[in-house]
């Protein structure tokens, strides 16, 4: 094996485990000072956020009127969410407090939309892990102890499903919906929130990390193209020393 080639292949696992990490919690600083736009309404309102310890505590238990929450819009680094090709939203998280007083709205939720705004809208009991329909009413959803501790969830999209894992385990499947009829921001394309969204919840949530992890598929395409580069290089110069 050529020695360029060898190189690539030893590069490629570490190609493979690379993300691009949207929120640090480790650096003690709120979302917004990590380039998303946190917006409240109403503004002035009683939500509140707070960084230390690792993690932004989002408040909005004040009251059920007041809604909080951070969008990925001034996000460069999101860069498109493909769903043919498919993406992973990993994030970690505590839900600390939650009420609400329709079953069909959710304290804290976090929405991803794809490059088509087909996506899916996650909202987080602290029992309780549930999808939103395109009619905003409770979907599919699953029993799960989202106040215990901090948890490392998973979103992947692909085709026109998504899964959620929680600390590596599936906790939900579905298909994907479109909200886009709703209007802002469910017509944005490759967007993010994470936040209370409804004046008929409120919640108290530590958010640790943000982060898009690349898919398999997409990890085996970048290694086959630094392959296939390197080989051409070696097949390149194989010809012009025969040439000679």
């Amino acid at each position: 094996m050529h020695r360029l080639v060898f190189f690539a292949l030893l590069l490629a696992p570490a190609l493979a485990q690379a993300d691009t990490v949207l929120y640090n919690g480790a650096l003690n600083t709120t979302p917004d000072q990590q380039g998303w736009t946190y917006l409240t309404n109403p503004n002035p309102g009683q939500a509140t956020q707070t960084a230390g310890g690792g993690v932004t505590t989002l408040d909005t238990t004040a009251r059920n009127l007041d809604m909080a929450g951070y969008f990925s819009n001034s996000l460069p680094n999101v860069g498109t969410l493909n769903r043919a090709i498919g993406y992973s939203i990993s994030f970690q998280l505590r839900l600390v407090q939650e009420s609400h007083v329709s079953n069909d709205r959710a304290g804290f939720s976090l929405i991803a939309l794809s490059s088509d705004t087909r996506g899916i809208e996650l909202g987080f009991w602290t029992n309780e892990v549930w999808a939103q329909n395109a009619g905003f009413t409770h979907g599919e959803g699953a029993s799960f102890n989202t106040s215990l501790s901090l948890t490392n969830y998973a979103l992947t999209v692909l085709g026109n499903n998504y899964t959620l894992t929680a600390n590596g385990t599936t906790l939900l499947t579905g298909t994907l919906r479109d909200y886009s009829a709703f209007g802002p921001p469910y017509t944005f394309t490759n967007f993010l929130f994470l936040g209370d969204n409804t004046t008929s919840a409120s919640a108290r949530v530590e958010i640790a990390r943000v982060a898009i992890v690349p898919e398999p598929a997409s990890w085996s395409l970048l290694a086959l193209g630094v392959v296939g580069a390197a080989a051409f290089k070696f097949r390149s110069r194989y010809v012009n020393i025969s040439d000679c």
